[in-house]
């Protein structure tokens, strides 16, 4: 492997995984690198805790979201057993805001690329919420493509 590697940032919604399928496949084409990145992105009402409601107490956000990584990365594999390029990923959790901590993390690497998936939202929820995807295209140095997953009809 020769070329820069490829930076995923996921939050383990359908578009990440859609993302993370893409870029397997353009990193095995190009025979890169993939790193996966998650963003543990800090609730300003229990700072450095997820609560577990079934379990009745708080873990450290860094331990829930290492644990939903493993989970979300395994059922990727699961639903996908023919992207053969899930099989060499790298991972990494960071801590912080998510377009900084992505860019941030791009140039640690020397990332030739980054992906990242995208809800799509516009109107209010994306005046409100902002969009992640949109600030890492802007503030990157590294080219950005951005990917939706496919519309899914409910019977």
């Amino acid at each position: 492997m020769t070329g820069a590697p490829v930076l995923c940032a996921v939050d383990f919604s359908i578009d990440s995984e859609a993302a993370l399928l893409w870029a397997a496949r353009y990193a095995e084409r190009e025979d890169v690198r993939l790193v996966v990145l998650h963003v543990v992105h800090d609730p300003a009402a229990s700072p450095g805790f997820y609560h577990k409601p079934e379990a009745g107490w708080l873990r450290p956000m860094e331990d829930v979201a290492q644990a939903m990584f493993v989970e979300f990365l395994d059922g990727v594999r699961k639903r996908n057993p023919e992207a053969v390029g899930l099989g060499r990923i790298e991972t990494m959790l960071r801590t912080g805001l998510p377009a900084g901590r992505i860019t941030e993390a791009a140039d640690e690497i020397g990332a030739g690329l980054l992906v990242v998936g995208s809800r799509g939202r516009t109107g209010l929820p994306h005046i409100l919420l902002g969009s992640v995807a949109q600030r890492v295209t802007q503030i990157s140095a590294a080219p950005v493509t951005v990917v939706k997953a496919p519309e899914i009809s409910e019977p």
